[in-house]
């Protein structure tokens, strides 16, 4: 009986302890997905009368030249993200091959990470302009051909991104999270591979890669997240969405609709899109996560 009793209290201590995260996550989270559900079969424009108009908003969506243009970049971006993998990944095993001064090597690499979305994005800006850092450096060396116009020419502008966003960004804190990985291997798999004569390149291939799989495919489907729901603040700071539409995301395509042009029951239908996209990618994180190591 006590035992019985002291269960229940323990039960009921640990539903109070939770109960401020669960009444933030049903405010903040659980609410505004279920409204947006609502408000996507709406005319709404962020306030005053609500008119339903079934599914118009989707039937514009999939009219919209705006919409596909920034599907397409989404998707563009997501070319980037094996090269985002690779590179740190590359990074992280040389640091650990005993590199000298890898510790100083790796604050280096991290730093960028320190610095928030929006200051990196107004950096890049100011260095990519026709007349900027970096132009002015490629004039310097004498490759005048390089010195283009990254942030007015469209493809320019979204390569730009890819690269800076895609597998610029992902490398400091990428390359930690492998090498926090890497240090679960067993160390006696490296001695055995370079008694048997093999290369860098092998057992980086052999044996590494495999022995951080999951974490592979953990970082590979964040990465996707990245790109499809948390560029707005990098995207707004670097180029506002342009030149044009050419650096448009699905994400900064909802800043555009509702809080730009005021239609809020049209974006919550962009918003719906996205949000299965994002749940799509979650449950076959979870698939990935489930699957058996052997297979």
């Amino acid at each position: 009986m006590k035992k019985n009793s002291l269960q229940s209290y323990e039960a009921r201590d640990a539903y109070l302890l939770i109960a401020p995260l669960l009444v933030l996550v049903l405010v903040f989270i659980l609410f505004p997905v279920i409204s947006n559900f609502y408000y996507c079969f709406t005319d709404w424009k962020g306030f005053g009368a609500v008119n339903w108009i079934g599914f118009d908003n989707f039937s514009s969506m999939f009219q919209d030249d705006k919409f596909w243009q920034s599907l397409n970049n989404t998707l563009f971006l997501f070319l980037f993200i094996p090269l985002g993998a690779f590179v740190p990944l590359t990074l992280a095993a040389l640091l650990r091959g005993g590199l000298k001064g890898w510790k100083f090597f790796r604050a280096i690499i991290y730093l960028p990470n320190v610095l928030g979305y929006v200051i990196l994005g107004m950096i890049f800006n100011l260095c990519l302009r026709s007349d900027g850092p970096f132009n002015s450096l490629l004039r310097l060396v004498g490759l005048h051909s390089l010195a283009l116009d990254w942030m007015s020419q469209p493809f320019l502008a979204l390569l730009s991104l890819g690269l800076i966003y895609g597998v610029w960004m992902r490398i400091g804190f990428g390359t930690i999270y492998f090498l926090a990985a890497m240090g679960g291997i067993d160390e006696q798999l490296y001695e055995s591979a370079r008694i048997d004569g093999a290369g860098w390149w092998t057992i980086f291939w052999r044996i590494t890669l495999p022995s951080i799989r999951f974490n592979i495919e953990f970082w590979i489907v964040m990465s996707v997240i990245e790109n499809v729901a948390r560029a707005f603040s990098f995207i707004y700071a670097f180029s506002k969405g342009g030149p044009g539409y050419s650096t448009y995301t699905l994400e900064y395509g909802l800043y555009g609709v509702g809080f730009i042009n005021g239609k809020m029951g049209y974006a919550s239908a962009w918003a719906t899109v996205l949000f299965f996209i994002c749940a799509i990618i979650a449950i076959i994180q979870i698939r990935l996560m489930r699957r058996p190591e052997n297979e």
